[in-house]
């Protein structure tokens, strides 16, 4: 039984963050969310994983803008209610699951839906970069090498 219990305790705190990196972590998921909810794009495209970005850029303009385009926010999807789901570390790469409530449309034809961001980090926590799930199962974008959370 002591031998379960230690097991227990080893596999819940590899994957949990520490203050530093869970400080790290709010304040760019806040600084992410606001920027995509207030129609940063700069910022928003700066807090993006690089690798989603850059596979939009290859795509040319056009898809590029049309991912990245923020323009009309009154009436884009507003991240909101953001909840952490799962936690996986392998050595300084972690990656963080979220659940937002994602709300579109105008205030007479409002949808809300559930939708995934991942968080990721190469360094031990003290950068983030954020990709939606659509993009993190994307394996020209993600390899699945890569992932430490899978569907």
């Amino acid at each position: 039984m002591k031998i379960l219990s230690i097991v227990l305790i080893i596999i819940l705190s590899g994957c949990t963050l520490n203050a530093d990196q869970e400080a790290s972590l709010n304040d760019a998921m806040v600084s992410y969310v606001n920027s995509k909810n207030n129609g940063v794009v700069m910022s928003y495209v700066a807090f993006t994983h690089p690798n989603s970005v850059a596979y939009y850029k290859a795509k040319g303009d056009s898809v590029f803008k049309a991912k990245f385009d923020l323009s009309n926010s009154e009436y884009d999807p507003f991240l909101q209610d953001g909840n952490i789901r799962e936690i996986q570390t392998k050595g300084n790469v972690i990656a963080v699951k979220y659940n937002f409530l994602n709300v579109s449309g105008g205030f007479l034809e409002e949808q809300v839906e559930e939708v995934a961001i991942f968080a990721m980090s190469e360094d031990g926590g003290e950068t983030w970069f954020f990709i939606d799930e659509g993009d993190y199962f994307n394996d020209d974008i993600i390899s699945r090498e890569n992932r430490l959370i899978t569907q």
